[in-house]
């Protein structure tokens, strides 16, 4: 289910982080946690698991700003209105939509780092409605979308969406986000997901977005991630999986919220 969450900047805070996603994150977790500790436990801890690899199908958008200027050499954003927008995704069955809906309404969490944060309340949150899925559908980043190759000799790659494995790399990480599912017994059609054609197409202007983790530790480190609209072709079922969970990898760091510009028949 996708939710939209309306918060009202709470005190006199202005300055959030520009790299604000894993704090974010962080965030996120500490409300869920305060209304239900085991779902928090859950998403945090265990997700969908496919071997040793968690997914945790969960993910979210932006942060949008009624108001706002960045200050690029401060690595600041500073909030300058009182209202922002905040998109909240999980693969869950829509029987949830009050649980989650109690879980958020009128919460107050911290965005920021020991610099600089701004205190958010979730003065509102709405369901959207279902979506008709189609084997064709044209997409828009909320967030950017990370795929990422591992190298033989460590490390990882990440690949931009014009590199000839993209489309691949992404087809495969839905599957296996489906794959996950069905090991943990959650009711699904009976679909073979073998020897499928499917076609990946991005559209216009892509945008890299170098983004910071675990800022001022010593684990920081920094995720490249693309910003752009795509059509994808491909089964209804990996459509819905990407649109409610997340397109890529670490979608419940932030990546990967996508919103649907239009269906494509």
């Amino acid at each position: 289910m996708r939710f939209k969450l309306t918060l009202e900047r709470a005190g006199r805070q202005r300055f959030i982080p520009i790299n604000y996603q894993y704090e974010l994150s962080s965030a996120i977790y500490r409300v869920i946690e305060r209304g239900n500790e085991n779902f928090s436990a859950f998403l945090h801890d265990e997700g969908y698991r496919l071997g040793k690899r968690p997914f945790r199908l969960f993910t979210f958008s932006r942060v949008f700003l009624d108001k706002q200027r960045a200050h690029i050499h401060q690595g600041r954003i500073e909030h300058l209105g009182l209202r922002a927008e905040l998109y909240v995704s999980f693969l869950i069955d829509r029987a949830a939509e009050e649980f989650i809906k109690g879980l958020f309404l009128g919460q107050e969490f911290f965005l920021g780092d020991p610099i600089s944060g701004i205190n958010y309340q979730v003065s509102k949150i709405e369901a959207d409605g279902p979506v008709n899925f189609q084997r064709k559908m044209q997409y828009r980043c909320l967030s950017p979308i990370l795929i990422k190759e591992k190298r033989r000799e460590g490390g990882e790659n990440y690949l931009d969406p014009t590199h000839p494995k993209y489309g691949e790399f992404l087809i495969q990480n839905l599957i296996s986000k489906w794959a996950a599912q069905a090991v943990a017994g959650v009711e699904q059609n009976k679909i073979s997901f073998q020897d499928f054609e499917y076609r990946f197409e991005p559209l216009g202007k892509i945008y890299k977005n170098g983004v910071l983790i675990k800022q001022m530790t010593p684990q920081e480190c920094k995720l490249i991630g693309y910003s752009f609209e795509f059509i994808l072709e491909a089964p209804e079922e990996l459509h819905e999986i990407g649109y409610y969970s997340g397109f890529g990898h670490l979608n419940s760091q932030g990546f990967g919220c996508v919103e649907i510009k239009m269906n494509q028949s």
